[in-house]
């Protein structure tokens, strides 16, 4: 073990955010695990070893809910290394009876209860209820010994519980998917624009940076804007989106680093330290 790894609080790398699969890895010097798996297992193995790090390592995948974009890769993981999936009863059950993900491995299967911690490795996992249109779908707060980092990546509004959560973190992966102006002048049908605005839908970009301008968050260093559209966002606009309802707040919560996950591509492997 390098003799400062212990200070490596958390690894982070996205190998893809958005509707055409999400999947995060999450780690440090002796936890490894994936936040959803809805990109290829081919695609999610060769991410992972090109950070240095190998299926085999990751502990357990961490199911937020059961839209195909965040399960595909799951059957072919589970069946071929054996991996554990937490995932609550519902959303398991929605995946068993998805043509597509139905033949994920039964004995991977550990359940999740919302407001219940559990613990990987070092880190003490704290599930929590989000507003989606799916059959049960959670964020994340994975803690360490002094740090905590906060995940919720398909919500269509931050309700109480979710932003005492999420107010805690450290470090948090948001999802900032539309930009309001593109959506209403886009080509999506009428119905979808609805679905994506309701209050189960996906967060805006005013939406995510109101909540991050406006709510006291003492200890945020670094924020990832994640499952951006690919037809109603931008990178630069979800970040400038941001930034101008920071200098509205009179620079609250100003102190932290903001980077948005690219829809398709790898990131970098983040290295959050103290």
């Amino acid at each position: 073990m390098d003799l400062f790894s212990h200070l490596t609080h958390f690894e982070i790398c996205s190998f893809g955010s958005g509707s055409a699969g999400n999947s995060y890895y999450i780690g440090n010097h002796n936890t490894s695990l994936l936040i959803d798996a809805g990109l290829s297992s081919r695609k999610i193995v060769r991410g992972l070893e090109e950070i240095g790090k190998h299926i085999r390592q990751i502990q357990a995948i961490l199911v937020t809910h059961d839209h195909i974009d965040h399960i595909k890769g799951l059957p072919d993981i589970s069946q071929r290394f054996n991996t554990p999936v937490f995932a609550t009863s519902k959303t398991w059950e929605a995946i068993l009876q998805n043509r597509f993900t139905r033949h994920v491995r039964p004995s991977c299967f550990n359940e999740v209860v919302a407001g219940r911690p559990f613990c990987i490795g070092t880190m003490k996992i704290h599930p929590f209820q989000v507003s989606h249109d799916s059959a049960d779908a959670i964020g994340f707060l994975l803690k360490t010994e002094t740090r905590i980092l906060g995940l919720a990546t398909d919500l269509g509004y931050i309700h109480s519980e979710a932003a005492m959560m999420l107010a805690q973190a450290h470090v948090l992966i948001l999802e900032s998917n539309y930009d309001e102006t593109m959506l209403n002048n886009g080509p999506y049908p009428a119905y979808l624009k609805e679905r994506i605005k309701s209050n189960k839908g996906h967060l805006s970009n005013d939406q995510a940076a109101a909540y991050l301008a406006q709510t006291p968050h003492p200890h945020l260093q670094n924020v990832f804007l994640a499952h951006l559209s690919d037809h109603n966002n931008k990178p630069e606009t979800a970040l400038k989106t941001l930034n101008n309802a920071l200098v509205a707040a009179n620079g609250i919560g100003n102190n932290f680093q903001a980077t948005a996950f690219d829809r398709k591509k790898r990131s970098k492997l983040f290295v959050i330290n103290d």
